[in-house]
């Protein structure tokens, strides 16, 4: 195919934000975005975010994965967070699943992402629909 073609458009898109650079504002992407540099706002929808050794990111991101070994400030929902070595996070992380390695910090809080709903049978036998930590509170007191 051409240049232009169907595979050059399914193929996922990296951004990069360069060391140089100051970026402001919502940054809704479907791919992949990288800040080497500074930037400060929103990333919604991102596939994954890479926050470098000389990379500032100050804000709300939402992703699928985000790497951080920079400094982010604010507030992180992913499956999954891997703070690196140099990484330091100030604020809140809602993760499946969180990495801080040896040297990374994480100065805030961190949240389990809300399990998906279950569906719980009392025992008169009616059927309801609750969320895991208010199905443990239902077992706990039973």
């Amino acid at each position: 195919m051409g240049l232009f073609g169907k595979s050059a458009a399914s193929m996922p898109s990296m951004s990069l934000v360069a060391k140089q650079c100051r970026v402001f504002g919502e940054f809704d992407l479907d791919g992949d975005i990288q800040f080497d540099g500074q930037g400060e706002g929103t990333i919604i929808r991102a596939r994954n975010v890479v926050i470098s050794s000389t990379g500032h990111f100050k804000g709300d991101i939402y992703a699928e994965h985000v790497t951080i070994n920079g400094f982010v400030e604010g507030s992180c929902v992913a499956r999954e967070v891997n703070i690196l070595g140099n990484g330091k996070m100030k604020g809140q992380i809602e993760s499946e699943q969180l990495t801080i390695e040896k040297g990374g910090c994480l100065m805030g809080e961190n949240k389990l992402k809300d399990e998906p709903s279950l569906t719980v049978v009392n025992e008169d036998n009616t059927t309801k629909s609750q969320s895991s930590s208010e199905s443990k509170k239902t077992q706990a007191s039973a």
